[in-house]
């Protein structure tokens, strides 16, 4: 798997466990501290997904840079001037 993909997948399996989280809150059958507890996981999952979306952009700026560097441009003009 790559970086990319491994990161979609953690963010899949965040997002499942999030929805069952609260949708437990949602059915009202924990007392204040459990509700408090579901409240402390689903701002830690926000908090990872936040994190896991701002690898994704790292990730996919490191790709833009890798495909075209500044190097490819000096790299094409001094075979032009080869030639």
């Amino acid at each position: 798997m790559t970086k990319k993909e491994t990161l979609l997948h953690l963010s899949g399996l965040i997002k499942e466990r999030r929805n069952e989280v609260t949708e437990d809150m949602a059915r009202g059958g924990a007392d204040l501290s459990g509700y408090q507890h579901a409240c402390g996981q689903v701002r830690g999952f926000d908090s990872v997904q936040m994190m896991i979306s701002d690898m994704l952009i790292v990730h996919k700026k490191e790709e833009e840079d890798f495909e075209s560097s500044p190097t490819d441009t000096v790299i094409s003009i001094n075979k032009k001037g080869d030639k």
